[in-house]
């Protein structure tokens, strides 16, 4: 009788759990669209003359200042209030805001204000995500759901600029921004009824149950949590936060500055240069889900033994390949290099950048009591923003003045002192940092 029912229980959870993810998948897929939904409209804007280059660049650039404010404040909120309705906001308010400029005035100051507010709506999504997620996925699922969930962002990139470019030449730029934006309401309003913050809140039941046994080192951390000042003294934060710049800074700049690269310094057409920032992208779909799979996979082989850390030698592996990858893409690339050999480039370094970007963000959320996860992940979140602001005037000015094979070289050796300090100083600092929670029991 009791197996029975605790079969039963089982099926309700998984039912509940799955259900949950796929509305986080496609939700989050929306929240994607919403956010570059403006880039994808852009040239209609700059062939019209409504706006010049300029203007686009005073208006992302609003847009990337106050998605990097708002991402932060969102990781600290997601452990103060509900993440359901942190989630279920966000989508809701950028997609107003995408409905909004179509709407309001073409003007400079309209845009910008409108799109200020679409990434302080937008900094609120992912940290909430991560905060339910944390909630419904025991401690060896949560690496390939938290994996295939950001893999929704990378389907949204790819299938979203075809259909605003249809839609766009069929039935104009402002229709299209109505359409996405009613869209995305629309989601957000089922998303109210799908998301539950706790399988409590649903089954009675939590997560782990489902798992074998919480390690003494999970126990520990839910028994007695640390304070958010502990994290900022943690050197094990700082290294991964590190880590998570570089890496990040790396991807920002193998997207966006790799084709210029191609056809400025190799002499490449824009066909090829366009095809292997495709090619970066595609590869960080399975680069993504490989990392969340591998590193689950680490987990499950310690069992009880295990640690949220113990997905790190994943990232190391990784940004391994991906300094080799960077190494050819400085030294081995030039005119005569092949169509084929510049697009495997590209796939490798996709694969071997997006994972470890994955893996920091994961084991920045694992590593901590859940009651400072979200502020945990902001800490570390900044830091990437801060590697992408780097990827942006300060590179540019760097391949002025040098070239942009400099840049890709600095990367390169940047990539492999985060390996080797992985490698040497990593495992020491995490019994550090461990060490905080022990104290505070005895």
């Amino acid at each position: 009788m009791n197996k029975n029912h605790d079969e039963t229980k089982h099926q309700i959870y998984r039912y509940h759990q799955i259900k949950i993810c796929i509305t986080l998948f496609i939700s989050y897929a929306f929240y994607y669209l919403m956010r570059k939904s403006f880039s994808l409209i852009l040239p209609e804007l700059l062939f019209t003359s409504i706006i010049d280059q300029n203007d686009a660049g005073i208006i992302l650039s609003a847009q990337s200042i106050s998605y990097t404010i708002s991402k932060f404040i969102g990781g600290i909120l997601s452990d103060h209030i509900s993440a359901k309705i942190l989630f279920i906001n966000g989508l809701f308010l950028s997609s107003l805001t995408t409905v909004l400029l179509a709407f309001g005035p073409q003007t400079l100051t309209s845009f910008t204000i409108l799109w200020f507010l679409n990434g302080l709506a937008q900094g609120f999504g992912w940290p909430s995500l991560v905060k339910i997620l944390q909630q419904w996925a025991s401690n060896k699922q949560f690496g390939t759901y938290y994996s295939v969930l950001s893999a929704s962002a990378n389907i949204s990139g790819g299938l979203s600029p075809l259909l605003a470019t249809l839609m766009t030449k069929n039935f104009g730029w402002q229709n299209t921004l109505i359409s996405f934006g009613i869209v995305s309401i629309f989601i957000a309003i089922i998303s109210m009824f799908m998301i539950s913050n706790r399988p409590e809140d649903i089954t009675g039941m939590v997560a782990i149950n489902y798992d074998d046994s919480e390690t003494k080192n999970e126990k520990m951390k839910k028994s007695s949590p640390i304070k958010w000042k502990e994290l900022l003294k943690s050197p094990f934060i700082w290294l991964l936060s590190i880590s998570y710049l570089v890496v990040f800074a790396a991807k920002t700049t193998a997207c966006d500055w790799g084709q210029l690269y191609l056809m400025n310094e190799r002499q490449k057409s824009q066909l090829i240069a366009s095809s292997f920032t495709s090619t970066v992208e595609s590869g960080g779909f399975f680069g993504a889900i490989l990392a969340g799979y591998l590193s689950d996979k680490m987990i499950a082989a310690k069992n009880k033994s295990s640690n949220s850390c113990d997905r790190l030698p994943v990232a190391t592996a990784m940004m391994t390949l991906s300094t080799f990858a960077l190494h050819s893409f400085c030294f081995y690339v030039d005119s005569f290099t092949s169509h084929l050999f510049i697009a495997m480039l590209g796939f490798i370094l996709g694969i071997t950048l997006y994972g470890p970007i994955i893996i920091f963000g994961m084991v920045a959320t694992e590593a901590v009591p859940k009651s400072l996860s979200g502020t945990s992940h902001a800490i570390v979140a900044l830091a990437a923003n801060v590697g992408a602001i780097i990827a942006g005037l300060p590179f540019t000015m760097l391949a002025q003045i040098y070239s942009w094979k400099t840049v890709f070289f600095l990367l390169e050796m940047s990539t492999a002192l985060i390996v080797l300090l992985m490698a040497i100083i990593g495992h020491r600092l995490r019994p550090n940092f461990e060490m905080i929670v022990s104290k505070k029991i005895n």
